[in-house]
């Protein structure tokens, strides 16, 4: 009896230098520490456990800063795409960052561009063009096509300005680019239109989505709620589609 007292009493104390060492760190380095909540809780912000079943994950500012060499040592992450620009003007403030950091931690990386309505398809690509390079990318460009950037336009307007800014992509990267669209979307606005490229599709259920129309499905983007280490937010879960390898996705 005396001797599983004292382990109590021994684990108590361990207890109360645990919630002691978080709360001091807590006042003295204000924010989460990824080191310090995989520790305590196998997660970075003791949410949730880390996701699996995924091939790869795209990011952008939104995932704040990233530790690269965490996701470097993770098996699951085969690829990565970064966003880099968005209409004609803007820029991602952390994309850079994370092309770096992921072609250090030895990620295949790609960039991707959100198509906006709002500006010229010309001045969109060069915004695109001169921040991803070709020879700073692994991976072949993604447009990303979403309602809350397209909106203003008809079907036959957003099919028009989007089979420009592919056609200018191919000639400049010497590879068609992937295009990036919801299911729905796709299937109401782009389905047997662009049935040569190449897509990656979002489609948050367990079946994995279908493409009519298209030649070739490569990605599906399965969640955006997943929780990976190394990311202290939220992050977009990739997989691969049956028999593709990250090869395909190469430029």
């Amino acid at each position: 009896m005396k001797i599983l007292k004292k382990i109590g009493s021994i684990l108590l104390v361990a207890m109360l230098l645990l919630v002691a060492g978080v709360v001091v760190h807590e006042v003295f380095f204000p924010g989460e520490d990824p080191l310090l909540m995989r520790t305590i809780f196998g997660s970075d912000n003791g949410r949730k456990p880390f996701s699996n079943d995924y091939d790869g994950i795209d990011v952008s500012h939104h995932q704040g800063r990233i530790d690269w060499p965490v996701l470097g040592a993770n098996q699951l992450v085969g690829f990565v795409y970064v966003k880099a620009t968005e209409g004609s003007s803007h820029i991602d403030s952390r994309f850079h960052h994370n092309v770096k950091g992921a072609r250090k931690a030895g990620i295949p990386v790609g960039a991707y561009h959100f198509l906006s309505s709002k500006s010229s398809i010309a001045s969109q690509f060069l915004n695109f063009y001169h921040q991803a390079k070709p020879g700073m990318l692994d991976l072949r460009p993604v447009v990303d096509v979403e309602w809350q950037g397209v909106g203003a336009w008809t079907t036959r307007q957003l099919c028009d300005s989007l089979s420009r800014f592919v056609w200018l992509v191919e000639q400049y990267y010497g590879r068609k680019p992937i295009i990036y669209a919801d299911a729905k979307f796709y299937k109401k606005h782009l389905s047997g239109r662009f049935s040569s490229y190449p897509l990656f599709i979002a489609h948050y259920r367990r079946k994995r989505p279908s493409a009519p129309g298209a030649d070739s499905l490569l990605i599906w983007q399965r969640s955006e709620k997943g929780h990976v280490a190394g990311i202290g937010e939220d992050v977009d879960l990739d997989v691969l589609m049956p028999g593709v390898t990250v090869d395909d996705l190469r430029l």
